[in-house]
């Protein structure tokens, strides 16, 4: 007997799986270790949902209907899902083509999370979310490393250095914003959605990910899958280069951010992150007040009187 189609689609849906997270959130890390479990299928970075993103965005700050593919095929009469419809089918086969025999499939790509306002209405109630978060400082340090690598900047964070020039500071910014979307998405849809932080998963591994199986409703062997992570036989695509380099699941890399900051600059993105910090449940860091121009001004001079002793001396 035939199960009906409402009954199918709902049981798909608990088969299929998003990773939202800010970029350099810990994202790669996990779904490298949900790729080596036996039930889970979770590819490199295929970039489909960001591309639908940018597929079904339209610019609202215009007199009369908004601009782009939804209004333009509205004219015509036809309706938003039939403009979802077709463009879920096509993600959704991509990844049952890679995920094989493999029941259940995770997608992830580190910019999905800047296209929530388009993804919610296509993939809402078609699959489900795993939210992944990670101190902002840490994020914004390795943001830097990221747009070092790849000599640019994501284009994501393009509109926030235009505004705010500094990149640590527009990296706060979009950060704070993206993860303000997560957070709101995941408190409007509990039932789908299961919110994670780096800094657990770094910290206890197996409790972690623990928690995230049984959301997904499969049990996995966990040391296995931690072991297996990091072998060779990983799957190559893109996605955080850091990932290549990484032999095991390390907790060192929280809160590193104080090495790798300025002091004044991480002061002056506090404001901006806290609101959102707070709302994690985020310690605030103690972190100095900004330099006056009179302070920065002694501070450059005190500065260079030690390096011209230093030399002077050496």
């Amino acid at each position: 007997m035939t199960a009906p189609e409402g009954a199918t689609n709902a049981a798909e849906a608990e088969r299929r799986f998003a990773i939202l997270g800010f970029p350099r959130s810990g994202t790669t890390l996990l779904s490298r270790l949900l790729d080596t479990m036996p039930m889970v299928s979770s590819p490199p970075e295929t970039h489909l949902l960001s591309a639908a993103g940018r597929f079904l965005a339209e610019a609202r700050d215009v007199d009369g209907p908004p601009i782009g593919v939804l209004s333009g095929l509205a004219f015509s009469g036809i309706e938003e899902e039939e403009v979802y419809a077709p463009l879920r089918e096509m993600i959704f086969a991509h990844h049952r083509r890679m995920a094989g025999d493999k029941p259940l499939w995770v997608e992830k790509t580190g910019t999905d999370i800047f296209y929530l306002e388009q993804l919610e209405p296509l993939l809402a109630g078609h699959m489900r979310f795993i939210c992944m978060v990670r101190h902002p400082l840490d994020v914004i340090a390795s943001v830097q490393d990221l747009n070092a690598a790849m000599g640019a900047m994501l284009p994501e964070l393009r509109p926030y250095a235009a505004i705010h020039g500094n990149p640590h500071i527009a990296a706060a910014h979009a950060w704070a914003e993206a993860t303000s979307r997560l957070l709101d998405f995941a408190e409007r849809r509990p039932e789908s959605c299961h919110l994670l932080r780096y800094e657990d998963l770094v910290a206890d591994p197996a409790a972690t990910l623990g928690a995230l199986t049984a959301f997904m409703g499969v049990e996995p062997d966990l040391e296995a899958a931690l072991a297996a992570a990091f072998g060779s036989e990983a799957r190559i695509g893109l996605g955080d280069f850091r990932i290549h380099e990484t032999g095991q699941v390390e907790a060192s890399r929280s809160n590193s951010w104080r090495k790798r900051i300025p002091l004044g600059t991480a002061a002056r993105a506090l404001p901006v992150l806290a609101p959102v910090m707070e709302r994690l449940g985020t310690p605030l860091p103690k972190l100095p007040r900004p330099s006056s121009r009179a302070d920065s001004i002694r501070q450059f001079i005190f500065a260079k009187h030690l390096t011209a002793q230093a030399r002077a001396g050496g």
